[in-house]
């Protein structure tokens, strides 16, 4: 395969991943990922950001976080999960075997109810 069939098969799989939603006065590119069961799923923490903002998952599966930047935490709105103070390079894990919508935060830069720093895990059957 060319390099650039290559790169225009990874531009066509990202469009078909990603969802354009306007925020504020500009315009920028959402990820939503799926994972399947039994299959780990990892969210990034870049800046004062959770990447993806949304993950939808499997009942089964382990959702990884693994921060990139200054200190962070991950703590769930409900508090049926909270990380430890995550430093950069740290990681934290928390498996989902129910399904239902779990919003979190981190406590230093977000808060409940999706202000600021924050992101949602919804875990399907």
């Amino acid at each position: 395969m060319s390099k650039i069939a290559q790169i225009a098969s990874v531009l066509a799989l990202l469009l078909v991943l990603c969802h354009t939603s306007a925020e504020g006065k500009g315009r920028r590119l959402r990820f939503t990922q799926t994972a399947t069961a039994n299959q780990n799923s990892v969210v990034m923490i870049n800046g004062s950001t959770f990447d993806p903002k949304v993950l939808k998952v499997k009942r089964g599966t382990t959702v990884e976080w693994i921060n990139n930047s200054n200190r962070h935490s991950v703590d769930a709105d409900d508090g049926s999960f909270n990380s430890e103070v995550l430093k950069q390079g740290e990681k934290f894990q928390h498996t989902f075997d129910r399904s239902g919508t779990y919003p979190y935060y981190c406590r230093f830069h977000g808060a409940k109810g999706g202000k600021e720093m924050a992101g949602k895990i919804v875990v399907g059957k």
